[in-house]
């Protein structure tokens, strides 16, 4: 790819020029994407749905980890279904990343970026889904002024994913079941109930204790659980499954579950700037060469 940018042979394409090169390419995009907030002029959207997550990164600064955050802004009509209706994908999205450790500066501006390229105005309604930690809920709340209507749910992918999680013997397994039940329609005290009188009667404390922490999860985000059966007969969104490669590829690819990868926050966050650009609609096609120049 470097011998075609560069029109020529490139004698040196090793792990420090390819590192050197995708360094300055992502703070140059970054850089771009910052003089463009002004600048952006799209058709206004009506609904607009935003889906934030983050993911733990091993480090090589202090301590085990460090925390990338990412977003993928869209507009319901941009969900294209197959002959079948059921099989999704996004024909346009607009993504933003970043690890820094800067109060949530910079994705709170890039994520209000991307909203904006997808047509963001103070009469659009922004439906929020998010795994129900407090940063992602942080980046939400920034667009509380910014449009007409906000509504916050608890992804419906993230619950299930928890519940998967707790292994309860095969006699408890069905009672587990009707929690998902209630759950699934809105029924959070009924929820409740049956994971408490799970409790009750489990004597294994390693089950006790995942129970106990989805009490309190799903507790602390109670004002955002929806009637999630309501929303998928509806036709509308209820979770973050359209996302869910994105977020995988923005930040859990070379970077998550790789033992031997180790990265710095100044290294981490040029590659999220490089990778949200070309996962957002048309961004990369319309900004590489600029932003290739700029890096040179």
């Amino acid at each position: 790819m470097f011998d075609t940018f560069s029109g020529k042979h490139r004698g040196i394409n090793n792990h420090d020029r390819i590192k050197s090169v995708s360094e300055s390419l992502g703070q140059s995009l970054y850089e771009i994407r910052q003089e463009e907030r002004k600048l952006l002029a799209v058709e206004a959207a009506d609904e607009i749905i935003l889906n934030v997550d983050g993911g733990h990164v091993k480090t090589i600064e202090e301590g085990r980890s460090i925390e990338a955050m990412a977003s993928v802004v869209y507009r319901p009509e941009n969900i294209v279904y197959n002959d079948k209706g059921t099989r999704r994908h996004l024909e346009n999205k607009s993504c933003a990343a970043s690890v820094k450790n800067d109060n949530q500066e910079e994705i709170i501006a890039g994520t209000i970026a991307a909203a904006l390229q997808q047509g963001l105005t103070r009469e659009t309604n922004i439906t929020a889904l998010c795994d129900g930690a407090s940063n992602c809920w942080n980046i939400v709340n920034a667009f509380e002024p910014m449009c007409k209507s906000l509504t916050r749910i608890l992804d419906w992918f993230h619950i299930t994913m928890k519940m998967e999680n707790i292994s309860l013997p095969e006699k408890l397994k069905a009672k587990f079941k009707r929690v998902k039940w209630h759950l699934w329609r809105g029924r959070l005290d009924r929820a409740l109930l049956r994971l408490e009188q799970l409790k009750s009667i489990t004597t294994n404390s390693t089950a006790i204790k995942r129970i106990t922490q989805f009490i309190t999860y799903i507790t602390n985000n109670e004002d955002k659980i929806v009637n999630y059966s309501n929303r998928k007969k509806e036709g509308l969104v209820f979770t973050s499954n359209l996302t869910g490669s994105t977020v995988e590829t923005l930040i859990n690819q070379r970077c998550k579950g790789k033992q031997h990868m180790r990265w710095s926050r100044d290294g981490l966050n040029p590659i999220l700037q490089l990778r949200a650009s070309i996962h957002s609609k048309g961004e990369w096609d319309q900004k590489w060469k600029m932003a290739v120049l700029n890096a040179a």
